[in-house]
């Protein structure tokens, strides 16, 4: 029995040094990583990483694939490397405060909210390692890749975030209705390079009225004014400036800005275009559109991710459907997005999370991710006219999938966060958001809007770099 107490001791003494060890290890201060690195460096690609997924963006199995097959073609690369997933995360902020972030985390290129930001989690949180250096290390060529979605991940002139998809906004189309209209031969479809006034031309053409020539029965396309992938277009669409990073300001007030903003309003005033807007429309307005919905009497409609496209043509109710790129302004501008990848600046392995996010610029990574199920859009030229990444299956063979990748020299961020700070970018969606509903609502003078919007924005740009 004396026996049997003595081993009973030991055994807890090993297991409390092994607690303490464990306690030891797991408290020992995490370093900060900038990304940079010293001549002749020698990479060490090995150990465990963790990744770490927002459960909104991939809160299901059919979603989480096209992530598992990428993580599973660079363990087949690199066997030394173990990685951990968590698709669980709600909110990443607990977890930048307690640095344990995934070591590789998943993100946009610059939501709108202060707190989920490009911007905010590089600069602001420095949660954010900087890649340049390890782009250069292993070698990753970027020459094929979208400039315009590579500028995404930029700021200051350096790259934080690796983008994984190619989210340029289009239209999705009800064809019939075009070829009823007489605007399209039923074996025609919209060319990519379409342009503005070709776009308000056919949208004249398909507006429809009910007997009592007020309210409307069909309008040309469904147009989410206070989102700002669909109202940065009229910023570009004349050659104005609105933002200045070097001087720190925005001007919303000049000739040529307004002239972009005014073609947004006259799409409103002549009722070519269904005004979604998340603060209403009025009473007025309402009534006249009472009879229109989004995908039965709107003929084109935005599509906001690559990924919603299968759920969003089966609302054509069997109608025949297309898709083009974004009709282009005389300074054409193609809202673009991204989805990708950061790497935490206080991640133990740099090395090993480095390459495992720039894993996604190469040819090997784009194809595992978007060949599966719950992939999206190649961000490399040469993948993207492909077809691996297509939906396949009835009602969506030989559509235009070049519409998704048309125009990339064109593209400017859809995302305001990437080019003002993200207190700025705030006060410009709501502002913006309020320009619209508001004219929508009394026909509030939208020019005054702008100026009192400027100098909201550049007094709180003053503010953020502290002067008076």
């Amino acid at each position: 029995m004396k026996n049997f107490f003595k081993t009973i001791v030991r055994i807890l003494f090993v297991a409390l040094a092994a607690a303490m060890l464990i306690s030891v290890v797991a408290c020992e201060p995490r370093e900060y990583n900038s990304g940079e690195l010293p001549d002749d460096y020698i990479p060490d690609i090995k150990g465990k990483l963790k990744v770490s997924c927002m459960n909104h963006v991939y809160p299901d199995e059919q979603s989480r694939r096209g992530i598992r097959n990428w993580l599973n073609v660079f363990r087949d690369k690199y066997p030394e490397v173990t990685i951990e997933t968590d698709f669980n995360v709600t909110n990443y902020a607990p977890l930048i405060s307690s640095k344990t972030l995934g070591d590789v985390f998943f993100m946009t290129d610059g939501g709108i909210d202060s707190s989920d930001s490009l911007y905010q989690y590089a600069i602001t949180n420095e949660a954010m390692m900087q890649l340049d250096y390890y782009i250069e290390l292993y070698g990753i060529d970027t020459s094929d890749i979208y400039s315009g979605i590579m500028n995404l991940s930029e700021i200051n002139g350096h790259t934080y975030m690796v983008c994984m998809t190619c989210g340029n906004v289009l239209f999705t189309y009800n064809k019939d209705a075009l070829v009823e209209a007489g605007i399209l031969a039923p074996d025609e479809s919209i060319p990519n390079d379409w342009t503005w006034d070709t776009f308000k031309d056919y949208c004249a053409r398909l507006k429809q009225y009910d007997v009592d020539g007020i309210t409307l029965t069909q309008v040309g396309a469904a147009w989410k004014f206070d989102w700002q992938n669909m109202f940065t277009p009229f910023l570009y669409a004349y050659g104005g400036k609105w933002y200045d990073k070097e001087n720190k300001r925005v001007s919303f007030d000049n000739d040529l800005v307004r002239k972009g903003i005014g073609e947004a309003i006259n799409l409103i005033d002549d009722r070519l275009v269904y005004p979604m807007l998340n603060k209403g429309l009025g009473a007025q307005m309402s009534a006249e559109y009472k009879k229109i919905s989004q995908y039965n009497s709107c003929v084109f409609n935005f599509n906001e991710s690559y990924t919603v496209l299968s759920q969003n043509v089966k609302r054509y109710n069997n109608k025949e459907w297309d898709a083009v790129a974004f009709p282009l302004f005389p300074y054409a501008s193609s809202p673009c997005g991204s989805l990708g990848f950061g790497v935490f600046s206080y991640t133990r392995n740099k090395d090993a999370a480095a390459a495992l996010a720039l894993s996604l610029l190469t040819e090997d990574g784009q194809y595992a991710l978007h060949e599966q199920e719950g992939g999206d859009v190649p961000v490399i030229q040469k993948l993207g006219e492909m077809d691996f990444w297509h939906l396949k299956g009835p009602g969506f063979d030989g559509k235009n999938y070049e519409a998704f990748t048309a125009n990339y020299e064109r593209y400017v961020p859809g995302q305001i966060a990437t080019c003002v700070p993200p207190d700025v970018a705030n006060i410009i969606q709501d502002g913006i958001g309020d320009l619209f509903a508001n004219y929508c609502k009394n026909a509030a003078s939208w020019q005054d809007a702008l100026q009192k919007l400027e100098q909201k924005c550049n007094d709180t740009w003053d503010t953020l770099n502290g002067v008076d």
